[in-house]
């Protein structure tokens, strides 16, 4: 799994694309502050990353909450067999992997 840059990469391609007058509207930047911003010129100010992150249509999440979609996404939030005791579901009571 590549793992360097994914924020860089998904910042670049929504303030590339054509969202990005959207985004320089609701940052406040002109097209020069825009350019400097890509070039690495010039940076966020910590009170403003939430509305960028917002803008580019990202939410910021906590690692162990992912984790625990992932889990959910697995096991079924809704399963029957479980709630009723009857083990996980697709596998016999007392089983393991």
């Amino acid at each position: 799994m590549h793992t360097q840059h994914r924020i860089e990469h998904a910042l670049r391609r929504k303030l590339s694309g054509p969202t990005r007058q959207d985004v320089q509207r609701t940052m406040g930047w002109d097209k020069g502050a825009m350019s400097r911003f890509l070039s690495g010129e010039q940076g966020v100010l910590i009170d403003k990353l939430d509305t960028l992150v917002g803008v580019c249509g990202y939410v910021l999440v906590t690692r162990k909450y992912m984790d625990a979609v992932a889990t959910l996404g697995e096991v079924g939030m809704f399963c029957e067999c479980a709630r009723q005791g009857h083990g996980e579901c697709g596998r016999p009571q007392g089983g393991g992997k």
